[in-house]
């Protein structure tokens, strides 16, 4: 097909621009957060706390729905800079203060509040954006009746294509 090569270079040029942008190591990353890789399509932003436990259930879950390079972000000040640098497909919020903080970006393009959303369902963000809105991860932990409930709607991953 042709143009096929030069378009398969531009998005190798792309993620790699991106990947430099948003570096794991120049923003925290490593075992923390930020995690994951830049470029993937998919932006999961993570509501406090940012504690071991959690952050190891979050893995473990996009693991298993075929994510476990999805880029993973605090829902912090540098979220603005994620979402425009990234150019993600996907962006799932996991816990309320994780789709207020989206709703404060007060995007120009946002056709939709996360915090209005019904937990599990996607919903159209912006054009070319999905959105997800997922329940708290932390009492997930501790408690049966969250944790079957966040895993129940963290499942809606699973319909993504593994990578983006």
């Amino acid at each position: 097909m042709p143009g096929s090569e030069e378009a398969r270079r531009a998005l190798e040029d792309h993620r790699a621009k991106v990947s430099r942008e948003l570096d794991p190591r120049e923003s925290g990353g490593g075992e923390g957060v930020p995690a994951g890789e830049p470029g993937t399509g998919v932006l999961v932003v993570l509501e406090p706390p940012e504690i071991p436990a959690v952050l190891d259930a979050l893995h473990r879950s996009l693991e298993s729905v075929g994510h476990s390079r999805a880029r993973v972000v605090p829902a912090d000040e540098r979220l603005g800079e994620e979402i425009l640098s990234g150019g993600p497909s996907v962006i799932a919020a996991i816990g309320p203060r994780a789709a207020r903080a989206l709703d404060d970006l007060e995007y120009p393009l946002a056709h939709a509040r996360f915090s209005e959303q019904r937990e599990g369902e996607w919903f159209v963000w912006s054009k070319g954006v999905r959105g997800l809105s997922l329940p708290a991860l932390a009492p997930a932990l501790e408690d049966e009746e969250a944790k079957r409930g966040f895993w129940r709607a963290f499942l809606t991953l699973r319909a993504l294509e593994p990578g983006g």
